[in-house]
């Protein structure tokens, strides 16, 4: 069955890798102007990978973990108010200091991720591609669950 990736229009995926081309070449061949905008660009990253991760609590599959962590990471290189914010979090600050300071998840947040992955790379490999993207998806799923698996578990826990 192959369907809903297919429908995502080419120019998405075109116009998220020109950005992010542009971003490299900005940071490695101009760093003065670079300097100049890159808090508004942290800070929009910041902000739509926060909503991400806020969404992502209530939609499985969409990884709130990696979206709050990224959210971090940009409000890191913009704005203190909300890396404060974000680190004094009542449901994401342990997790954003657990890997802030030992690069490693709690077990529950393991758990959490990888139940959820498992289920949702299946229905995906089942519903979106053919045997070469299901082999791809398939891998890229095992990686990833593998990857958090393999993350050190640090002392602080979550509430």
């Amino acid at each position: 069955m192959m369907g809903n990736v297919q429908n995502i229009p080419q120019n998405v995926f075109i116009t998220i890798g020109a950005g992010v081309l542009f971003f490299i070449i900005l940071y490695k061949f101009f760093p003065s102007f670079f300097l100049k905008v890159h808090k508004p660009i942290f800070f929009t990253i910041g902000i739509l990978s926060l909503s991400l991760g806020y969404v992502g609590i209530l939609i499985p599959g969409l990884p709130t973990t990696v979206f709050i962590l990224i959210a971090a990471w940009a409000f890191s290189k913009c704005s203190t108010r909300f890396t404060i914010y974000l680190e004094n979090h009542k449901i994401f600050g342990s997790i954003i200091m657990n890997w802030k300071l030992y690069r490693g998840l709690s077990r529950r947040a393991k758990k959490i991720a990888i139940v959820t992955i498992i289920p949702t790379f299946l229905l995906t490999i089942y519903i979106a591609f053919n045997l070469i993207g299901d082999l791809i998806f398939g891998f890229f799923g095992i990686a990833l669950c593998t990857w958090l698996a393999t993350r050190p578990e640090p002392p602080i826990q979550a509430d």
